[in-house]
């Protein structure tokens, strides 16, 4: 009968034990490091394409500058949001206190023209990154605007006729006139 070397035993089991759970270690990060991989990838594909937009933004609006990580102010109190993950997740509640804002999408999706002072704004005038005009482009819109403003939308079609608006705190989320708006008007 031969006899075991009771140390040798217990390193061989130790070692046996360690290789082991190595292994089950391993086996069960690899799934947490290539879900962390593919967010990190993702991410880095949504600031590229947010970067493009707000390049696109600066190139066709003459004398737009950044103002933000996803705005650009287009001239003194306008400025426009891309689709970028917050203000898709936000939606109307994305649009700041005092400002009017118009959405290229229903359900306050898209891009998004902000609007501050009082006055007559001819979205022309206005174009997305691709180089579209803001013409005819309007599906929803927020009234965040205080002390009894209000926003109107008009299309030239029948000498500027009002297509939608409202007061202070009027939200649709789809206008009955979609992609039809020609001028966004502020006034008190």
């Amino acid at each position: 009968m031969k006899l075991l070397n009771p140390l040798r035993t217990r390193r061989t089991a130790l070692a046996l034990a360690l290789a082991t759970t190595s292994v089950l270690t391993t086996a069960l990060a690899t799934p947490a490091i290539a879900a962390s991989a593919d967010a990190a990838s993702s991410a880095r594909a949504a600031d590229t394409r947010l970067e493009q937009q707000i390049e696109g933004l600066l190139r066709h609006n003459k004398g737009a500058e950044r103002v933000g990580k996803d705005r650009v102010r287009l001239e003194p109190g306008v400025e426009m949001t891309v689709a970028s993950t917050r203000a898709a997740a936000d939606g109307a509640n994305d649009c700041r206190t005092g400002y009017a804002c118009v959405w290229q999408h229903r359900d306050a999706s898209g891009y998004r023209l902000d609007f501050y002072y009082y006055g007559s704004y001819t979205l022309s005038n206005y174009t997305m990154p691709d180089g579209t005009s803001w013409q005819d482009q309007v599906s929803s819109y927020y009234n965040a605007q205080t002390d009894g403003a209000w926003i109107v939308g008009k299309n030239w079609d029948n000498g500027l006729e009002w297509i939608f608006g409202g007061p202070g705190g009027r939200y649709e989320a789809l206008v009955s006139a979609n992609d039809q708006a020609d001028v966004i008007e502020l006034y008190a």
